[in-house]
């Protein structure tokens, strides 16, 4: 019975181990019970049914791991599906730069912290050249809305490319600009797809808004 005893000692002590680890896969379930067979009392064998029901119950759970991973696949492929969709949208993406729209409009947001009693927004070019200031005045905390219509003085839109936007008078956070989704990359990992915008790539995550 000595043999026994201690077979029934080492098979709790590498459940309990698993147990703890929360990793029991199917080749420790497999030696667990080669161990059991090889070492049991040959008066009281196992009994078949029980051991045919645990491995039944083992591949279920395996069968209903694999299919969650297919699934969450699946819904990853979807979604790039759907992200395909937004090609030639606008979306707003957080960072200090703005491009201007089919328009000739730049356009965004930024959160305001807390109240100021002068707000302006300041519009540089590469050269760190103010190519234009708006006055904003007093502003209450929260989301504040900016655009600028970069015409010239016949009506038409300034080229002036991507530009810089720096807030003054306050303190800002969540600074943002609408941009127009020119491409979608998806690699192989679909989780990784990014939106190629004039303002460059981006993941499809750091997308705030669509229009």
């Amino acid at each position: 019975m000595t043999m026994i005893t201690d077979t029934l000692s080492a098979t709790a002590t590498t459940t309990a181990a698993n147990a703890a680890s929360n990793n029991l896969d199917q080749t420790a379930f497999l030696r667990l019970m080669t161990a059991q067979l090889k070492m049991q009392d040959p008066f009281k064998p196992l009994d078949s049914n029980d051991m045919v029901a645990q491995m039944a119950q083992f591949s279920t759970v395996a069968g209903i791991a694999e299919m969650n991973v297919s699934l969450k696949e699946l819904a990853d492929s979807n979604q790039i599906g759907d992200v395909s969709s937004w090609l030639g949208r606008n979306v707003l993406l957080p960072g200090d730069r703005a491009v201007p729209n089919a328009a000739g409009q730049y356009a965004g947001e930024f959160t305001l912290d807390a109240p100021s009693t002068g707000l302006s927004i300041d519009f540089l070019n590469d050269s760190g050249e103010i190519v234009q200031a708006i006055e904003l005045g007093p502003q209450e905390a929260g989301t504040i809305a900016y655009d600028w219509d970069a015409f010239d003085g016949d009506g038409k839109p300034l080229d002036l490319g991507m530009l810089r936007i720096r807030v003054n008078g306050g303190v800002v956070s969540g600074l943002s600009s609408w941009t127009r989704v020119d491409a979608v990359q998806s690699p192989t990992d679909p989780v990784n797809a990014r939106l190629l915008t004039e303002r460059g790539a981006f993941a499809v995550s750091d997308a705030l808004r669509l229009s």
